[in-house]
């Protein structure tokens, strides 16, 4: 009975961890999406690193485009977000090209959507 109950538990909380992970990239696009319609101009086309890969990404993608962030003015609730979805990352900043952060937010938006797609999957 006690094994039982061990497995249901665990079933529980994995299955919670998977869901609250999806949560926080839906609120990291939806953060996104409100920069990109109401930041200014100045804003979105100051450049910065560009960490994110065009084809895959992972949760240390997210984590590097939270440091570079960092390094910008814009106070939402990103970075934190970015920060809460990838726990663990190095404190390095990979050197890497700089692009506009209207793309970089593009990135951004992709790398979740793709993340989100394959923690379905997972399930």
């Amino acid at each position: 009975m006690r094994t039982l109950m061990l497995l249901v538990l665990t079933i529980v909380a994995v299955t919670g961890l998977h869901t609250a992970k999806s949560r926080v990239l839906v609120e990291i696009k939806d953060d996104v999406e409100m920069l990109l319609k109401h930041s200014s101009s100045e804003i979105l086309n100051q450049f910065v690193k560009d960490v994110i890969p065009s084809v895959g990404c992972s949760e240390e993608h997210l984590c590097q485009a939270a440091r570079v962030m960092m390094n910008t003015h814009i106070k939402t609730m990103l970075k934190r977000r970015l920060f809460a979805y990838s726990k663990n990352c190095s404190s390095d900043i990979p050197a890497s090209d700089e692009i506009q952060m209207r793309d970089f937010l593009k990135k951004i938006s992709i790398c979740c959507n793709t993340l989100h797609k394959y923690k379905r999957h997972v399930k």
